[in-house]
């Protein structure tokens, strides 16, 4: 029975460990996805679909991130040193999500330049 136990166990631990070396994040996958739209596409409707998409994508992002920035900018009851730290935590969050933002705007931007490109050959 106790050789049993421990050998399921380190089945259980294997399988636990292992798992997670295949895991990705959902950020990791939609990164994943939004490069093989860009890779994939060729023709000037795909790419005007995917320069709209990533446009939509960079404003979600800026306008998560200004209300972020709001919700730092609000009090709330509570120890000081927390809200400092929870103000501290949303305002770097915002500040991330307005980096990645640039980042989808600048993509949209060339993709849109791409288009017009192709439809004018």
């Amino acid at each position: 029975m106790k050789t049993t136990k421990i050998i399921a166990t380190g089945i259980l631990v294997m399988g636990l460990a292992t798992a997670n070396l295949h895991a990705l994040d959902t950020n990791e996958r939609l990164e994943l996805l939004e490069s093989a739209m860009i890779e994939q596409a060729t023709t000037p409707a795909q790419k005007s679909a995917v320069s709209e998409y990533l446009a939509n994508v960079a404003k979600e992002k800026t306008e998560l991130a200004q209300a972020l920035r709001e919700r730092a900018g609000s009090t709330r009851g509570g120890k000081a040193l927390s809200q400092m730290n929870e103000k501290k935590e949303l305002l770097r969050r915002a500040e991330a999500l307005e980096k990645e933002a640039k980042k989808y705007q600048t993509v949209s931007m060339d993709m849109k330049a791409e288009s017009k490109q192709v439809a004018q050959n």
